[in-house]
């Protein structure tokens, strides 16, 4: 399994989540078919974790950043909120965490960043 079908599982176990934007949790962007609120994760930063005893990398530590889409600013900050609480009940404590807007579409977004620990 990789980092993205662990965080992919984590985000949508969580009910909270599946209130607001349903099964709508995508990586890198949301298809054209479909309208927001919507999730979107990208992976932003890799660094393996080697041992002394081998160059072969045994683990990676990924930063995630994960962001929540939607029409309003109270759904886009709901849907983050959420993503937060599914992070932490799987252990991970979200970073950085960012507002922002889509001039060309008018969707206004939540980002939050998060270091997600991976054994291959």
């Amino acid at each position: 399994m990789s980092a993205e079908t662990d965080l992919f599982a984590a985000l949508s176990a969580s009910a909270a989540l599946a209130a607001i934007v349903g099964t709508k949790i995508y990586p890198d962007a949301i298809p054209e078919d479909k309208a927001p609120p919507a999730v979107v994760y990208q992976r932003a930063n890799t660094s393996h974790v080697t041992t002394v005893h081998s160059a072969a990398p045994i683990a990676e530590e990924v930063r995630f950043s994960i962001t929540a889409w939607a029409k309003t600013r109270a759904a886009a900050t709901g849907a983050a909120d959420a993503v937060a609480d599914a992070l932490v009940a799987v252990g991970h404590t979200p970073g950085d965490r960012a507002d922002g807007i889509d001039q060309e579409t008018g969707l206004l977004a939540t980002t939050l960043d998060v270091d997600w620990f991976h054994v291959l």
